[in-house]
Protein backbone atom coordinates (compact mmCIF):
# COMPACT_ATOMS: atom_id res chain seq x y z
CA UNK A 1 0.00 0.00 0.00
CA UNK A 2 1.34 3.44 -1.08
CA UNK A 3 1.14 6.22 0.46
CA UNK A 4 0.26 9.27 -1.37
CA UNK A 5 0.64 12.97 -0.53
CA UNK A 6 -2.68 14.86 0.15
CA UNK A 7 -1.85 18.26 -2.06
CA UNK A 8 -0.03 16.84 -5.30
CA UNK A 9 -0.94 12.96 -5.08
CA UNK A 10 2.84 11.58 -5.27
CA UNK A 11 3.96 8.92 -2.81
CA UNK A 12 5.63 10.23 -0.07
CA UNK A 13 9.27 8.24 -0.76
CA UNK A 14 9.22 10.59 -3.86
CA UNK A 15 8.17 13.55 -1.86
CA UNK A 16 10.76 12.82 0.98
CA UNK A 17 13.39 12.91 -2.12
CA UNK A 18 12.02 16.37 -3.71
CA UNK A 19 12.59 17.70 0.16
CA UNK A 20 16.40 16.28 0.43
CA UNK A 21 17.45 17.94 -2.87
CA UNK A 22 15.77 21.18 -1.85
CA UNK A 23 17.91 20.57 1.50
CA UNK A 24 21.32 19.97 -0.09
CA UNK A 25 22.71 22.84 -1.39
CA UNK A 26 22.57 24.45 2.12
CA UNK A 27 24.32 21.56 3.68
CA UNK A 28 26.98 22.45 1.09
CA UNK A 29 27.11 25.43 1.98
CA UNK A 30 27.37 24.56 5.70
CA UNK A 31 29.88 22.44 5.20
CA UNK A 32 32.13 24.72 3.29
CA UNK A 33 31.20 27.49 6.13
CA UNK A 34 32.34 25.18 8.65
CA UNK A 35 35.68 24.36 6.73
CA UNK A 36 36.32 28.10 6.72
CA UNK A 37 35.27 28.52 10.23
CA UNK A 38 37.82 25.90 10.66
CA UNK A 39 40.61 26.75 8.90
CA UNK A 40 40.46 30.58 10.09
CA UNK A 41 40.00 29.32 13.48
CA UNK A 42 43.36 28.00 12.92
CA UNK A 43 44.85 30.75 11.60
CA UNK A 44 43.79 33.17 14.46
CA UNK A 45 45.30 30.04 17.18
CA UNK A 46 48.44 30.08 15.16
CA UNK A 47 48.78 33.75 15.57
CA UNK A 48 48.10 33.78 19.16
CA UNK A 49 50.44 30.90 19.62
CA UNK A 50 53.00 32.67 18.39
CA UNK A 51 51.87 35.72 20.23
CA UNK A 52 52.55 34.09 23.27
CA UNK A 53 55.75 32.53 22.67
CA UNK A 54 57.26 36.37 22.01
CA UNK A 55 56.52 37.20 25.60
CA UNK A 56 56.86 41.37 26.15
CA UNK A 57 60.73 42.09 27.08
CA UNK A 58 61.85 38.67 26.34
CA UNK A 59 61.27 38.64 22.47
CA UNK A 60 64.05 39.97 20.07
CA UNK A 61 64.45 41.59 17.11
CA UNK A 62 66.91 41.47 14.30
CA UNK A 63 66.62 45.67 15.61
CA UNK A 64 68.54 44.46 18.93
CA UNK A 65 71.88 44.40 17.67
CA UNK A 66 72.58 40.45 17.08
CA UNK A 67 75.63 40.13 14.95
CA UNK A 68 79.11 41.83 15.25
CA UNK A 69 80.39 44.33 12.58
CA UNK A 70 83.46 41.66 12.89
CA UNK A 71 81.61 38.83 12.29
CA UNK A 72 79.61 40.63 9.52
CA UNK A 73 83.19 41.16 7.82
CA UNK A 74 84.20 37.79 7.80
CA UNK A 75 80.78 37.07 6.69
CA UNK A 76 81.42 39.46 3.51
CA UNK A 77 84.30 37.61 2.49
CA UNK A 78 82.67 34.30 2.65
CA UNK A 79 79.54 35.63 0.65
CA UNK A 80 82.08 37.45 -2.09
CA UNK A 81 83.81 34.05 -2.29
CA UNK A 82 80.93 31.46 -2.18
CA UNK A 83 77.23 33.09 -2.61
CA UNK A 84 78.30 36.22 -5.06
CA UNK A 85 78.86 33.91 -8.22
CA UNK A 86 74.63 33.19 -7.82
CA UNK A 87 73.74 36.27 -5.78
CA UNK A 88 75.27 38.86 -7.26
CA UNK A 89 78.15 41.16 -5.34
CA UNK A 90 74.99 43.85 -4.57
CA UNK A 91 73.02 40.56 -3.34
CA UNK A 92 70.11 41.34 -5.64
CA UNK A 93 70.48 38.46 -7.53
CA UNK A 94 70.14 37.30 -10.75
CA UNK A 95 67.20 35.42 -12.77
CA UNK A 96 67.94 32.01 -11.26
CA UNK A 97 69.07 33.34 -7.65
CA UNK A 98 67.00 35.36 -5.30
CA UNK A 99 67.94 38.84 -4.11
CA UNK A 100 69.00 38.91 -0.52
CA UNK A 101 68.48 42.51 -0.02
CA UNK A 102 65.21 45.10 0.42
CA UNK A 103 62.01 44.39 -0.57
CA UNK A 104 62.69 40.97 -1.92
CA UNK A 105 64.59 40.35 1.56
CA UNK A 106 61.40 41.66 3.66
CA UNK A 107 58.88 40.04 1.47
CA UNK A 108 60.85 36.55 2.02
CA UNK A 109 61.89 36.98 5.66
CA UNK A 110 59.52 39.37 7.48
CA UNK A 111 58.82 37.76 10.51
CA UNK A 112 60.27 34.68 10.23
CA UNK A 113 63.30 34.10 13.02
CA UNK A 114 67.06 34.31 11.89
CA UNK A 115 67.29 30.86 12.67
CA UNK A 116 65.20 29.97 9.85
CA UNK A 117 67.12 31.88 7.74
CA UNK A 118 70.32 30.07 9.01
CA UNK A 119 68.67 26.48 8.72
CA UNK A 120 67.35 27.16 4.73
CA UNK A 121 71.13 28.68 3.98
CA UNK A 122 72.96 25.92 5.24
CA UNK A 123 70.44 23.09 4.35
CA UNK A 124 69.99 24.54 0.73
CA UNK A 125 73.44 27.01 -0.05
CA UNK A 126 75.77 26.62 -2.00
CA UNK A 127 73.31 24.69 -4.31
CA UNK A 128 76.12 22.33 -6.09
CA UNK A 129 77.48 22.07 -2.17
CA UNK A 130 74.45 22.18 0.56
CA UNK A 131 75.86 22.09 4.24
CA UNK A 132 79.67 22.19 3.11
CA UNK A 133 80.30 25.22 5.23
CA UNK A 134 80.70 25.29 9.02
CA UNK A 135 77.91 26.45 11.12
CA UNK A 136 79.97 29.53 12.37
CA UNK A 137 80.67 30.39 8.64
CA UNK A 138 77.16 29.99 7.77
CA UNK A 139 76.29 32.37 11.05
CA UNK A 140 79.03 34.78 9.53
CA UNK A 141 77.11 35.04 6.23
CA UNK A 142 73.68 35.56 7.69
CA UNK A 143 75.24 38.26 9.89
CA UNK A 144 76.54 40.04 6.82
CA UNK A 145 72.86 39.46 4.92
CA UNK A 146 71.71 41.17 8.20
CA UNK A 147 74.03 44.07 7.72
CA UNK A 148 73.53 44.60 4.35
CA UNK A 149 69.51 44.45 4.70
CA UNK A 150 70.73 47.50 7.05
CA UNK A 151 70.11 46.01 10.73
CA UNK A 152 72.40 47.11 13.28
CA UNK A 153 74.87 45.64 14.70
CA UNK A 154 75.61 45.10 18.35
CA UNK A 155 78.36 43.61 20.96
CA UNK A 156 77.68 39.99 20.51
CA UNK A 157 78.11 37.72 17.93
CA UNK A 158 75.15 35.57 16.61
CA UNK A 159 74.32 32.83 18.81
CA UNK A 160 75.80 29.20 18.29
CA UNK A 161 72.72 27.49 19.85
CA UNK A 162 70.18 26.79 16.94
CA UNK A 163 67.77 27.39 19.63
CA UNK A 164 68.29 30.83 20.07
CA UNK A 165 68.25 31.59 16.77
CA UNK A 166 65.39 31.05 16.78
CA UNK A 167 63.37 33.00 19.17
CA UNK A 168 65.23 35.98 16.69
CA UNK A 169 62.61 37.55 14.98
CA UNK A 170 62.95 38.91 10.99
CA UNK A 171 61.03 42.20 11.19
CA UNK A 172 61.25 44.62 8.35
CA UNK A 173 60.01 47.50 10.88
CA UNK A 174 61.73 48.79 13.71
CA UNK A 175 59.89 48.08 16.41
Amino acid sequence: MRMLNARCGATLQCCERVRLARLKPYATSAFVCGAIALVASGLVLGTLARAQEAKPGTARTAWDGVYTEEQAGRGRVLYMDVCASCHAKDLRGDSTAPSLVEESFSFQWDDATIGELFVRIRTLMPSDRPNSLSPQRYRDIVAFILQANKFPPGGQELDADADALQRIRITTKRP
